[in-house]
């Protein structure tokens, strides 16, 4: 990554000093990226006319100022409220960006000037304007209900315990630390889920909330985590995210037990042990599940269906039949394909064919996918289902060209990461493309900190709140309480999305 590279320089010191340097280098360099851009703007201003749709978050967020700014320019409005009556006329700065806006003393209401995107602005002759885009970013303000009272100003630490692997790195020299970066997994996912979340702490400071980022290196060691927790000479930090590996869970939330601090743990529906602020955003399956046959019963118009699930996927095989008692049953062979003659035979030419594929196995996925495909005719109309989207359905092997022909529908918390406002701008700061993991940083952290911003915090918070929705992962907590203490074990994301193939590309439907 271009951002990781930038800091490979030799560096004097041991292997802690190292450490420190590239990490206070990374932190530093991301946030002066936010801060440069409200040090270069023009001290000019203009006035606007607000339109429908306009909020204050959002021209605070366009403007590069902070919502206190925007109230000090603008004393005619409410210090305690968000509102932003339209069509009342407010100030705000020119930024040297926009040098078509110079010659603007007054935006006419008759002017064109739609919402701006946060992270993109796009400035014509007479409008600023962003275009249409599919995956639009939700923005804080329109999932947090209580945004007008969170605490501002507001601060914390956040620690990230992350598998860095600075321990295999080589110092000395950079190009040989690039290809230790660009050969180890491990080090690539952590760098770019911990650069995303730079970019919600840079975007958070517009609220007037500061975060004070803490990365931790766990070297996917559990002692060495236990190690540098306890030995911190930090202290215990507001909350704590991480790690990347289920083998350190343990050691993190008894962390965050002894101290009682949120901890969100970004890859994983489960934890070893109960804690009541432990927050697993991975849904398990069987809310994954639960989506998908909602979905398909309340879409069901009479289509022939076929339940094609391995051994290991008996409870996915029950939980379709419960819905569709007359699904008829593919028999597999050596539980890895199926019998081709005999089942296209069995599909139908005059009504559509639903077909739901259970398994982890991906030469079964590959074979039925591959079979599927091939049958589909001007009458034979099939779509394939699958109430868990594994590895298997996402390995480079399956074809992509198949699973549009299948109009493919699957269950998933997080969208497709594709080009956004906010890839744009991670684009410009980093140099590179960001990743699933790295849009999960910034929705995490967008989510965890705004809901510990909250007066009551952020237990409180979760409690009045329905499902938020940032760039590409949506989040519905809920506690689930253990039968043998009757204790919260923890919050579970119950949200997620039904997404499909089509001509080549994959859509949200609901």
């Amino acid at each position: 990554m271009t951002l990781a590279q930038s800091h490979l320089l030799p560096l004097s010191g041991n292997n802690m000093n190292r450490l420190k340097q590239l990490f206070f280098g990374l932190i530093l360099f991301c946030v002066s990226l936010g801060f440069a851009q409200t040090k270069d703007a023009v001290p000019e201003f203009f006035s606007y006319r607000v339109k429908t749709g306009d909020s204050r978050w959002n021209m605070a967020q366009d403007f590069g100022i902070s919502l206190d700014s925007l109230w000090k320019l603008n004393p005619h409005l409410s210090e305690y409220s968000m509102e932003l009556p339209v069509g009342i006329v407010i100030t705000l700065p020119k930024k040297e960006i926009n040098s078509s806006l110079s010659d603007l003393n007054e935006v006419e209401s008759s002017a064109s000037f739609r919402r701006i995107d946060p992270f993109e602005q796009a400035v014509s002759q007479d409008s600023v304007y962003v275009n249409t885009d599919p995956y639009p970013a939700v923005k804080p303000y329109d999932q947090i209900p209580f945004i007008d009272s969170l605490l501002r100003p507001y601060e914390m630490q956040l620690m990230f315990a992350l598998p860095f692997r600075i321990d295999k790195m080589d110092f000395q020299d950079s190009l040989v630390g690039q290809k230790t970066i660009e050969a180890r997994r491990d080090m690539k996912l952590s760098l770019g889920f911990y650069t995303g979340a730079l970019m919600a702490i840079d975007s958070l400071q517009s609220l007037g909330i500061y975060v004070t980022p803490r990365p931790i290196d766990t070297q996917l060691d559990a002692t060495v985590l236990f190690n540098k927790l306890h030995t911190d000479s930090l202290g215990p930090p507001d909350a704590i995210i991480g790690p990347l590996l289920p083998s350190n869970q343990s050691v993190l939330l008894n962390y965050a037990r002894q101290y009682n601090i949120p901890a969100v743990l970004p890859v994983v529906s489960s934890g070893p042990f109960d804690y009541e602020k432990a927050f697993y955003p991975v849904p398990k399956e069987g809310v994954l599940r639960d989506k998908l046959l909602t979905f398909a019963q309340k879409t069901y118009g009479g289509e022939k269906v076929f339940l094609i699930a391995d051994a290991e996927n008996t409870t996915a095989a029950s939980a379709i039949k419960n819905i569709f008692p007359r699904a008829f049953e593919v028999e597999l062979i050596n539980n890895i394909s199926v019998e081709i003659d005999t089942f296209a035979t069995e599909l139908d030419s005059v009504i559509p064919n639903w077909v739901f594929v259970e398994s982890q196995n991906l030469k079964l996925v590959s074979s039925v996918s591959s079979i599927l495909n091939a049958n589909i005719t001007e009458k034979v109309k099939i779509k394939m289902f699958t109430t868990n989207t594994n590895k298997a359905f996402e390995n480079d092997v399956i074809d992509n060209q198949h699973l549009s022909a299948l109009h493919f529908t699957f269950p998933t918390f997080y969208k497709n990461t594709r080009e956004t406002a906010f890839t744009r701008a991670y684009e410009r700061k980093f140099g590179s493309f960001p990743d699933p993991l790295t849009v999960r940083g910034f929705d995490l952290t967008m989510d965890l900190v705004l809901k510990m911003s909250h007066p009551n915090g952020i237990l409180a918070a979760q409690a009045q709140m329905g499902p938020t929705w940032y760039v590409d992962h949506i989040f519905q907590y809920s506690p689930l309480f253990s039968l043998d203490t009757n204790r919260s074990s923890g919050f579970y994301n119950q949200a997620s999305f039904i997404m499909t193939y089509e001509e080549m590309d994959v859509k949200l439907v609901e």
